[in-house]
């Protein structure tokens, strides 16, 4: 059996969350997904997993860090080997990310175990998007006025930037 989840973006995570029905609402578009992947060709589980992952390019680094193999990003489908699952994502026509991940030798892949894997990808998704942020920060600090007077990052790798207003006088 393979297994399909659903990466909620974080805005209907927390609608859900304050009893909204953003979460049941994109689970819906995943009901009666079948899988045509894998030996039993029994119907997907549908889970729902909140994310921020939104660029393809950093998705696809993310994997990479985690070691996922033979990545390959076509027509928006993000395909990926990772810990011996095949894991492929697309965007439904709602743009949320969905996810199947079967295993490559045919044994059940648990709702726990998919579920841990996303987190996992979504932690490193995290990372890359600080990163890009950071570089975005820096190079374009002094265009609009600023200095870059410090950078630390801490243990949890948190970068804090101390910018200062330069005088345009």
């Amino acid at each position: 059996m393979s297994i399909s989840l659903i990466l909620v973006p974080a805005a209907l995570a927390a609608a859900a969350a304050l009893g909204g029905t953003g979460v049941v609402g994109a689970l819906s578009l995943n009901t009666g997904a079948k899988t045509d992947r894998g030996s039993s060709g029994s119907e997907a589980v549908p889970v729902a997993v909140q994310t921020r992952m939104k660029n393809p390019d950093l998705l696809a680094a993310a994997l990479a860090d985690l070691g996922a193999t033979h990545a390959s990003l076509d027509e928006g489908v993000l395909t990926a080997t990772l810990d011996g699952l095949e894991v492929v994502m697309s965007r439904t026509e709602e743009g949320v990310w969905g996810a199947h991940l079967s295993r490559l030798d045919g044994h059940e892949v648990t709702e726990a175990e998919a579920t841990a894997v996303m987190t996992e990808l979504d932690a490193a998704y995290a990372r890359h998007v600080q990163r890009a942020v950071a570089d975005r920060i820096r190079s374009r600090a002094d265009q609009a006025g600023f200095e870059l007077v410090s950078e630390t990052r801490d243990e949890d790798d948190t970068v804090t930037m101390v910018l200062n207003v330069r005088d345009q006088a």
